[in-house]
């Protein structure tokens, strides 16, 4: 597994909130009506999508459930857009360490381990948010080849 350290220009995004217990089916449940959501959005507002969906997780998890924002990055003037249940939000321009998961979302625990083990190993002070871009889409290749993109921004 490749871990690396990019710098990433502001990123402006939509999304909606969304909150799961650590079941699978529950998570996969909650982020597949976010997506819908947000994605029905920018389709009736004509919204350019600059990304595949993204998970945005804004605080480490507490407790039995986890809050996490379903997004799709778009151009400040989309962001703009934003109305009702589709919050807007930026990602601050900085460095990140970065790392990409291929295979199964039920094992991408693991891939996250480890991009902050590498961080605590290497004295690269770790702050939030934590995101995952979903670079294939599941329903279209096999399971074992489906990537996603992990970030965690790096404390300045």
């Amino acid at each position: 597994m490749s871990i690396q350290r990019t710098t990433l220009p502001e990123q402006h995004y939509i999304y909606v909130e969304r909150q799961a217990s650590y079941d699978g089916a529950e998570i996969a449940e909650a982020m597949g009506s976010g997506f819908g959501e947000v994605f029905m959005f920018t389709e009736q507002s004509g919204i350019e999508r600059l990304s595949m969906p993204a998970a945005i997780y804004m605080d480490m998890p507490a407790g039995d459930k986890m809050t996490f924002r379903t997004a799709i990055f778009v151009c400040a003037e989309d962001a703009a857009r934003a109305t009702g249940n589709i919050k807007a939000a930026t990602m601050p321009a900085g460095d990140a360490m970065t790392t990409t998961h291929t295979g199964s979302y039920a094992t991408m625990n693991q891939s996250h381990q480890a991009l902050w083990q590498h961080m605590e190993a290497n004295a690269i002070p770790a702050a939030m948010p934590v995101w995952e871009v979903y670079v294939d889409d599941p329903t279209t290749k096999p399971e074992e080849e489906v990537r996603t993109e992990i970030y965690r921004k790096v404390a300045e």
